[in-house]
């Protein structure tokens, strides 16, 4: 081979070299996801209070979720469309964190005996939207189907939504006022089912 010929491959062979370093050198710094998550500080410390030995008791069951709700923050951009963001995620499945407000309510601030036999009243609660909503207004919908059942019979069982506006002031951050807007509305759906349990556990007869 001619020595013209070798410092020409030479050439193109440390030009390939230094375009390969370049993009290997330009790619962006990989993106980390953000996780969040709809409870306040204050929703898990425990309330401090002086109660009487609770009269009524329910069983806190099964508390789940629909099969679209995960890890990943959903957004609603029509009626038939959602989107899941890789990018913002729930520190917990979402069941988790309405299952511990449920507790709390109950057990808690409604004073409510906790049951665990399975002969006691129980309430099952499915979580089927938590998402942020992106038609029309920008809004946090969160909805869930509670179902009261004792003695092998349900005496009720109703869906409950509520839907929480997302405000922002200036300079806040979208993601940050979207994720209260759903703990607001969580919040708010978890106080419905608790005042319709006591009621219908108030209107059932008591041993």
């Amino acid at each position: 081979m001619s020595a013209p010929r070798c410092v020409t491959l030479l050439g193109a062979a440390l030009l390939l070299c230094s375009l390969g370093s370049c993009a290997l050198l330009g790619k962006s710094a990989p993106i980390t996801p953000r996780y969040y998550s709809p409870e306040r500080p204050g929703d898990l410390t425990p309330l401090v209070s002086e109660r009487p030995e609770p009269v009524v008791r329910v069983r806190l069951g099964r508390v789940t979720s629909a099969g679209n709700i995960g890890e990943l923050i959903i957004t609603r951009v029509s009626s038939t469309e959602v989107v899941y963001s890789r990018l913002r995620r729930w520190t917990e499945a979402p069941e988790q964190y309405l299952k511990r407000r449920l507790a709390r309510v109950l057990f808690e601030e409604h004073g409510l005996g906790e049951a665990t036999g399975a002969d006691a009243p129980t309430l099952d609660v499915q979580l089927t939207t938590f998402e942020e909503v992106r038609v029309r207004l920008h809004m946090a919908r969160v909805q869930v189907t509670a179902r009261l059942r004792n003695e092998g019979r349900v005496t009720w069982q109703e869906t409950l939504t509520v839907e929480q506006p997302v405000t922002m002031a200036a300079g806040d951050d979208s993601a940050d006022a979207t994720v209260e807007a759903i703990g607001v509305a969580m919040r708010a759906v978890v106080d419905r089912v608790a005042e319709r349990v006591v009621l219908e556990l108030s209107r059932a007869p008591t041993s």
